[in-house]
């Protein structure tokens, strides 16, 4: 039977949610095309595995594991010939990731290698008549395309936009179906020690330069507190850990750079916690951010729809609370 693949992330045992999103897509091209949607890790011997049992719930049949010293931590060199020693014995339909940092970095390597049609920054996939369909983002947003690439009877390679298509449902998948379980010991060349990139060490990010669909926490500003007011959102949202979004109108009259923008044309977020400031609540924006488990607005219009989300709405101008609740912080850590 023909084989879809997933390559999947995981972070300190367990898996990331972008994976999970990738195995709810690749399990609804899976079915038409009657292909097996398998699961791939690429982890050490001696790294204890994240939690496999959900991977039933989106679909999975088959999981990969892929195990050698030089899979402990990311680099592309071992993940590129990971997945080419994996593809010696196996002729997939798709190989897709989730287009994180890492995946971004490994995926067109692969595609170039093998020369295999390698379609970037997804927002759908489909695949049939031997052609992978994606639906991708331009113009930061602002358009949309649906492209087809022909196969040819090639595997297909593509990344897909994490934080768009959303988890999956319990109904998704059989969770009681059983996973099969291969582990494999694949043949990488051993490092010379002359390489261009080594890795000295992990070192994390501010909290206001996490990417948004990573982000527990998240303080964003709209038209209602201007230029000078994400000044105020950046340093509360510095406080309280948390990073910094806001709407389309913020971004396009350039307060803040477009890789901040939240809604329809922007990102889609899930954080634990979403500080709304000086934004009103339309529908382009709030589709973005409707699955933020606590929702906190701050706006001086009582009849800004944003309040209908709210767990908690805050009647005032952001541009004045921010700076008090910025230096009761402060002074409760002092």
């Amino acid at each position: 039977m023909a084989e879809i693949w997933a390559i999947l992330e995981y972070h300190e045992g367990k898996l990331q949610e972008n994976s999970m999103e990738l195995l709810a897509e690749l399990a609804e091209i899976a079915q038409p095309e009657q292909a097996r949607l398998c699961a791939v890790l690429l982890t050490a011997p001696d790294t204890v595995p994240p939690e496999t049992t959900l991977l039933t719930r989106p679909g999975a049949q088959q999981l990969y594991i892929l195990e050698h010293p030089l899979l402990a931590y990311y680099t592309c060199r071992a993940y590129v010939n990971a997945v080419l020693w994996l593809l010696r014995a196996h002729t997939p339909l798709l190989i897709a990731t989730s287009a994180t940092a890492s995946g971004r970095d490994w995926m067109p390597r692969l595609a170039a290698r093998l020369r295999l049609p390698f379609v970037p920054g997804c927002l759908s996939l489909d695949l049939h008549d031997d052609s992978l369909f994606a639906l991708r983002s331009l113009y930061d947003g602002r358009a949309y395309a649906q492209t087809r690439t022909t196969l040819h009877g090639r595997t297909g390679l593509a990344t897909l936009v994490p934080g768009v298509r959303g988890l999956p449902g319990q109904a998704s998948g059989n969770p009681e179906a059983p996973l099969a379980i291969t582990r494999l010991i694949p043949e990488l060349p051993a490092q010379s020690g002359s390489e261009r990139i080594r890795r000295l060490g992990v070192q994390a990010p501010s909290p206001e330069a996490v990417e948004l669909e990573e982000a527990e926490r998240i303080v964003a500003g709209g038209r209602g507190i201007g230029r000078e007011g994400f000044a105020h959102v950046a340093a509360f949202a510095r406080l309280l850990g948390a990073a910094v979004g806001a709407t389309r109108v913020a971004t396009d009259r350039g307060w803040i750079e477009h890789e901040r923008q939240i809604g329809a044309t922007g990102k889609s977020v899930r954080p634990g916690l979403y500080i709304a400031c000086g934004i009103s609540g339309a529908a382009q924006h709030t589709s973005g951010m409707r699955e933020a488990q606590t929702v906190i607005a701050i706006n001086p219009d009582r009849s800004a729809p944003i309040f209908a989300l709210a767990d908690l709405g805050l009647l005032g101008d952001a541009n004045t609370i921010l700076p008090l609740a910025t230096r009761l912080l402060i002074e409760s850590d002092s």
